[in-house]
C-alpha cells in the first residue's frame, strides 16, 4: 500500500514475532518495518524537539504546526538521511496531508509514527508514543488528544495495509481508559502511565495488534 519496502516487512513479519505481547501470530506490516528502520527512540525526540522549535502555532491538536517541507527538514537534525527511513517518513507525510493543506501537526504525527522507532511490547509502544506528543513531559493526557494519538497509530498503521480499527472503536478504548480515574486525575486528563496496561490488554486493542481490525486504509479518516 504505500511503499516498495512493505512486501520485505510481510515476509519478516512471518518470521518473528512483532513486539505482540498477546500474540506470537503478529503479521502487522508496520511492526515489521519497526525491525528494518534505523532511527531510535531518542532520535525521535529529537526530532520531535526540533520540530516544535521550528513549527508555528496553530489550531491542532498540540497547538503546533509544521509544513510537510520544513519537517523532513528537520530529519537532518538526527542524521536521519538513510533509506528506507526517510523515504517512509517522506511517503507518510504526502499520505497523512490528504487535503493537501500543507499544514501538519508534528506531534501528533510523530506519535504515529512512533511505533516504528520501536520493537518491543504493546505496553512499552503506547508508553512511547504518548512521551512523543507530552512535549512539555506532563505525564497527563486529555479524553481528546487521547483519542488523537491512538488514531494516528491506526491510520498510519493503515498506510502499510494493515487491518485496523475504525474511529468509533478508537472512541470506545479511550472511554474505558476514562471510566475509572486515579486520585488527581480530573475529567478531562488522566495520567497514562497508569492507563497503559489496561490499554494494551483491551480486547480492541489485542484485536488490532492481532490484525484482525476491519477498517482499512481509505476507511480511516
Amino acid at each position: 500500500m504505500l511503499i516498495r519496502h512493505e512486501s520485505q516487512a510481510a515476509q519478516y513479519a512471518t518470521q518473528k514475532e512483532m513486539g505482540n505481547e498477546h500474540s506470537s501470530t503478529n503479521r502487522m506490516a508496520i511492526s515489521a518495518m519497526s525491525h528494518m528502520m534505523k532511527i531510535n527512540k531518542r532520535q525521535l525526540l529529537v526530532l520531535r524537539d526540533h520540530c516544535v522549535c521550528i513549527s508555528e502555532k496553530g489550531k491542532t491538536d498540540s497547538g503546533y504546526q509544521i509544513s510537510r517541507s520544513k519537517l523532513l527538514a528537520s530529519t537532518t537534525a538526527v542524521n536521519l538521511v538513510h533509506t528506507p527511513d526517510y523515504e517512509v517518513l517522506e511517503k507518510l507525510l504526502i499520505l497523512w496531508d490528504k487535503n493537501g493543506t500543507d499544514r501538519i501537526d508534528p506531534l501528533l504525527f510523530l506519535a504515529g509514527v512512533s511505533p516504528l522507532a520501536s520493537v518491543m511490547d504493546v505496553t512499552t509502544k503506547l508508553r512511547f508514543a504518548f512521551e512523543v506528543f507530552d512535549y512539555k513531559q506532563t505525564g497527563t493526557i486529555s479524553r481528546k488528544n487521547m483519542e488523537s494519538v491512538l488514531s494516528a497509530i491506526n491510520k498510519v498503521s493503515s498506510f502499510f495495509g494493515d487491518a485496523v480499527l475504525h474511529e468509533m472503536q478508537i472512541g470506545v478504548i479511550t472511554d474505558d481508559m476514562f471510566q475509572v480515574r486515579t486520585f488527581g486525575e480530573d475529567e478531562d486528563a488522566v495520567v497514562y502511565a497508569d492507563k497503559l496496561f489496561k490499554m494494551a490488554v483491551h480486547p480492541l486493542t489485542v484485536e488490532f495488534v492481532s490484525g484482525l481490525g476491519t477498517a482499512r486504509y481509505g476507511t480511516v479518516q
